[in-house]
């Protein structure tokens, strides 16, 4: 079992930083690196395997809303989210000598709760291959696109992140039916991938509720694909509002750790947003309550490089 952190952009709020429109989470890579930083060690601390970038909001198309000023500072930006991961990572192994891994991570291009904003794969494609050559350039060990809701612009990303040498994960967001966000099957998604060098698909960014549903279609669209795995988000989809919170770390933590007793196939777990440091607490202490436990995670880590 590997073990994921937990949310950034809620936490990076929680804590007193800036995340207004448009550039959310990409404000503290200007304002609050040191915030960053320890909001990954923290995780570390309580016992995340990996790491993930603020990147979710360093495409060039991302930061020229607030100027084409800061478009320009697309590639620096991100570079500089795995430069704050890597250093959590050596003041936690100053104490601590697990493996860890840092994800980077390859957002939507545009708003990833409004499928039809997803640009085609051919528009798609370009500007996730400069942010994962970014990325990898900077010395990510893996490449995490993630939240996505389409399946043309998630392979475009797909495609755009292989051949530089590091594993891909592919995170998508499903709906009450099980679906993606815009609608397309699970099963329709895998198909679009079965070419392509994916190492894991996840659920993220989820309503709990729905995992019933979507879990259900994950495993029979990956029963000879990818490993599988699932970060939900801590709220609840209303009819008309999302609602943070619906439960606290231990709710949670009952609701994973449920879906893994249920397909032990789920190898990647983690929380999305909402979450804090305590909840990925929660999930070590059920997940990983030895350390023999903690090492398998290690060891599926770098079996996949």
């Amino acid at each position: 079992m590997i073990l994921l952190d937990g949310a950034m952009g809620t936490e990076l709020e929680r804590r007193g930083a800036r995340m207004d429109a448009p550039l959310w989470s990409a404000h503290a890579l200007l304002e609050a690196p040191d915030c960053i930083c320890n909001i990954h060690l923290d995780y570390l601390r309580a016992g995340a395997q990996v790491i993930t970038t603020n990147s979710f909001r360093t495409h060039a198309q991302n930061l020229a809303a607030a100027g084409p000023e800061m478009a320009v500072r697309a590639d620096e930006l991100t570079r500089k989210s795995v430069e704050l991961a890597h250093e959590a990572r050596r003041l936690y192994q100053q104490q601590c000598p697990d493996p860890v891994q840092v994800a980077g991570s390859i957002s939507p291009l545009y708003d990833c709760f409004e499928p039809e904003s997803s640009p085609p794969g051919q528009g798609a494609h370009g500007p996730h291959r400069v942010m994962a050559q970014s990325l990898v350039a900077a010395g990510c060990d893996l490449l995490l696109i993630e939240t996505m809701s389409k399946i043309d612009e998630a392979t475009a990303a797909v495609r755009a992140a292989s051949g530089l040498g590091k594993p891909i994960w592919l995170a998508v967001v499903c709906d009450a039916a099980g679906n993606l966000l815009g609608g397309e099957s699970l099963r329709t998604l895998i198909e679009a991938c079965r070419q392509l060098p994916l190492a894991a698909l996840l659920i993220n960014c989820t309503d709990t509720e729905f995992l019933g549903q979507a879990l259900p279609a994950l495993k029979a669209a990956t029963s000879d694909g990818p490993i599988r795995g699932l970060y939900p988000h801590t709220g609840r989809n209303d009819p008309n509002q999302f609602v943070t919170h619906a439960g606290d770390a231990r709710w949670f933590a009952e609701r994973v750790e449920a879906c893994v007793a249920h397909d032990p196939g789920l190898q990647i777990v983690g929380s999305c947003c909402g979450s804090d440091p305590s909840w990925t607490a929660e999930l070590a202490r059920r997940l990983h309550p030895t350390a023999r436990e903690r090492n398998r995670g290690f060891d599926q880590l770098a079996a996949m490089r």
